[in-house]
């Protein structure tokens, strides 16, 4: 089992990235090892899990190879959207409205709760939502009814129909 989830997001500019998640209330930080700089944002409550995002323009010692290269040079935010829960969306939207690029404005979701989305200095979207659809859940007391239907169908057709 994986003691974590880092998930890697190249960006232009460490400092600048940092500073946008920042002004998400995120608990974003720039860190550095000698060439290498990179920002980490971890999940809410966790060490164990977040993003990193990594300097696209610094290379250090033994990141030569040609497919890291590549990796490096990719099209950035392409295919990519982050999605963030927070306790009220309409007030964060208030917050940045105005000083980042929009890619979709506040809205009402029909499960309720307010979602908006924006794009990051790199082009990744960022999607802000303050309530997740609930997921289906199948009642417990229903589901023990359908088992104990399908096991007494099962033994009847064991014995052929007959009950004792």
């Amino acid at each position: 089992m994986a003691k974590g989830l880092w998930v890697v997001l190249n960006v232009d500019n460490v400092d600048k990235s940092v500073e946008f998640y920042k002004m998400l209330n995120l608990k974003a930080t720039r860190r550095s090892e000698g060439p290498i700089s990179w920002g980490e944002v971890p999940a809410a409550g966790t060490t164990d899990a977040g993003f990193i995002l990594w300097n696209k323009n610094e290379i250090g010692p033994g990141q030569s190879q040609p497919d890291l290269r590549a990796w490096l040079s990719g099209e950035l935010g392409k295919g990519v959207v982050l999605n963030f829960g927070v306790p009220n969306a309409q007030k964060l939207w208030t917050k940045v409205q105005g000083l980042v690029s929009v890619d979709q404005p506040i809205y009402e979701e029909p499960w309720g709760g307010h979602s908006f989305s924006l794009v990051d200095p790199d082009g990744y979207v960022v999607a802000i939502s303050d309530k997740f659809p609930a997921a289906a859940k199948k009642p417990k007391r229903a589901a023990r009814k359908v088992a104990t239907t399908a096991r007494r169908t099962a033994k009847k057709v064991v014995r052929g129909g007959k009950r004792r």
